[in-house]
């Protein structure tokens, strides 16, 4: 039964949960999502501070201070960081200050090291103004008892450096789903086969677990499968512990498009078998046991669009994301798109930024076979059902191959 693209997506949503949880070793946790929800147990700074090398005093004393007419403190203590203040500044008094030391107690304001000359056991300031700015307060970045990062947020270098500042050692991060790849068709062969007349490499395997890696997943590659029902069948039943299962090629209606008996053969329920989307129309989804079988085309280009659309949102959902879906934008067509189209349309594209517009443009050799097309794309066109041939200047829908 084929299927608009839309439903196809809310079906195998509705059937997929969020992974557990484990805990990893933070230094382990970049481009991991989050399992908890972290709440600060201090104040951060923890103390008032000092952001630069200069001198902790009273602002008010020094802020008609210039290179003409000086204040001259006596310095009275050295703070470096690390260390806590021996003694509080009084009027006339400053206190050597380092990055990141602790204010000393009555202390209103840092001058910076370069607004000051020393003068034996005194300390000249030069500039005075806006002292009192050079404060870093306690609790002014987190308070204690803030929800500081929210569960299902996606582990970045800030991310990261901020759970180290709460202590986090072994955060709870969600498990990521275990993905079967298998390629199926008596015409492939390894990546590392020489090749004979008739036979072409393994590649979608390898772009398709690329993919898997950026929406979150784990890939076990199962290898290739020759046209034969019970070989797909047995390397499927190999994978019992994977969450998902995908294969490329044998999901059309020709003689040799065998996924659909590979479902019989093994109980799996069939969803659909056709998406209303170029390219990428052939897609046999099924369900056992609570996993989840995809067919893909053969064809490279289709499959990666047709795992783009419906196979990456549901690894973001059981991964733990909160948002499934790529950023879109408007863009202005940069050169023409000559083809009219029935059902929806995904284009390989390339978009840039100019004084006034966001411009794309599609890319070359767009065939569903052919897979240069998707090397150079930083962004896929989306042209919607029914759709004339689209002139330059045409404004269209832009899915952006990148997020956060």
């Amino acid at each position: 039964m084929s299927v608009k693209l839309e439903i196809a997506q809310e079906i195998l949503l509705n059937l997929v949960t969020v992974m557990p949880r484990e805990r990893v070793p933070l230094q382990e946790c970049w481009r991991r999502i989050l399992g908890e929800t972290v709440t600060s147990d201090m104040d951060f700074p923890p103390f008032d501070r000092s952001p630069l090398d200069g001198y902790a005093l009273i602002a008010d004393e020094v802020a008609a201070a210039t290179p003409e007419n000086p204040v001259i403190l006596r310095q009275i203590d050295y703070i470096p960081a690390g260390e806590n203040p021996h003694t509080a500044v009084r009027a006339g008094t400053a206190c050597r200050i380092m990055t990141g030391a602790p204010l000393p107690p009555a202390a209103t304001g840092v001058i910076r090291l370069e607004d000051t000359v020393l003068q034996g056991n005194s300390v000249a300031i030069l500039a005075g103004k806006g002292a009192d700015k050079n404060i870093c307060f306690r609790g002014e970045e987190i308070f204690a008892g803030e929800e500081v990062v929210a569960q299902g947020t996606v582990i970045n270098a800030g991310v990261m450096g901020m759970l180290a500042v709460l202590g986090k050692s072994r955060p709870y991060v969600f498990c990521k789903p275990r993905v079967a790849l298998i390629a199926t068709g008596s015409e492939i062969v390894p990546v590392d086969f020489p090749l004979v007349p008739g036979k072409i490499r393994n590649s979608n395997s390898y772009m398709l677990s690329a993919q898997v890696a950026d929406a979150g997943g784990q890939t076990v590659l199962l290898g290739n499968a020759s046209d034969n029902v019970d070989e797909i069948a047995h390397l499927l039943e190999t994978a019992s512990d994977c969450d998902v299962f995908v294969t490329t090629g044998g999901a059309s209606v020709g003689d040799y498009d065998l996924i659909g008996e590979v479902y019989k053969k093994l109980g799996i329920t069939l969803l659909f078998d056709r998406v209303s989307i170029k390219p990428g129309m052939p897609v046999l989804a099924g369900t056992r046991d609570g996993k989840l079988y995809l067919g893909l085309s053969g064809n490279p280009a289709a499959a990666a669009i047709s795992f783009e659309q419906l196979v990456r949102p549901v690894l973001m959902k059981m991964a733990g994301r909160k948002v499934w879906w790529r950023p879109r934008i408007k863009a202005i067509l940069a050169s023409p798109f000559k083809k009219a189209t029935g059902a929806k349309r995904f284009v390989w594209a390339r978009c840039w930024q100019t004084a006034n517009d966001i411009l794309v443009e599609p890319s070359r050799g767009q065939g569903n076979g052919m897979l240069k097309s998707a090397m150079g794309a930083n962004s896929i066109i989306v042209i919607p059902e029914n759709s004339p041939p689209l002139p330059v200047g045409t404004e269209v829908e832009v899915v952006l191959l990148a997020d956060a």
